[in-house]
């Protein structure tokens, strides 16, 4: 017994799906790629920089800090939801609720450094990194990563900063932190 399966219009279909999907990448334009290189001259290391992370200003009656960028930097995102299980008597599964998505948890691992041509240790930016770190405020960021994912805002759970051995004009930090949003409170006399 044979069988003849004609399987050209189901492979010009697939054609088609790769062409497209070809000229959506070519299409894909240097606007929507210019924060990911921020800077092709060079950064802190003299390197060409990806996606760095940005700790825009931070203004309020108490504290007022400047923008922070960090170059050297990976991020990690993760992120939970909310789902209630219900068990049902008579049943081997659970029903699933979702009741909402959860807050990201981001981590970052980061180096920050002087200007490539001194040698000398970044103790004005290690202050500033750590007036971030330690301020009890939702910090704003830019970075291309997390803010595609909808984050522009997070709050620090905690961070490290350890030494590197056998290095003087570079500090690394680690540091937790949760995604936050913008929430507006409107105060109403009469009600």
């Amino acid at each position: 017994m044979s069988f003849n399966i004609d399987l050209s219009n189901s492979l010009q279909a697939f054609d088609r799906n790769i062409e497209f999907a070809l000229e959506q990448a070519a299409n894909f334009s240097i606007d929507q790629a210019k924060d990911f290189i921020i800077d092709k001259t060079g950064g802190e290391f003299n390197l060409p920089v990806f996606a760095p992370l940005i700790f825009e200003p931070l203004i309020k009656t108490n504290l007022v800090l400047p923008t922070l960028r960090v170059d050297a930097v990976t991020v990690s995102a993760t992120r939970t939801k909310n789902i209630v299980k219900t068990k049902i008597e008579g049943r081997d599964s659970t029903i699933k609720e979702h009741i909402s998505n959860g807050d990201f948890s981001i981590s970052m691992n980061g180096l920050i450094a002087e200007d490539f041509a001194t040698q000398d240790y970044p103790k004005g930016k290690l202050f500033l990194l750590r007036q971030f770190l330690d301020a009890p405020y939702s910090l704003p960021i830019t970075h291309a990563i997390l803010n595609r994912l909808g984050v522009y805002e997070i709050v620090i759970d905690s961070y490290s900063i350890p030494s590197i051995e056998g290095t003087k004009n570079i500090q690394k930090f680690t540091a937790q932190a949760t995604s936050d949003e913008f929430s507006e409170i409107i105060i109403r006399n009469n009600v």
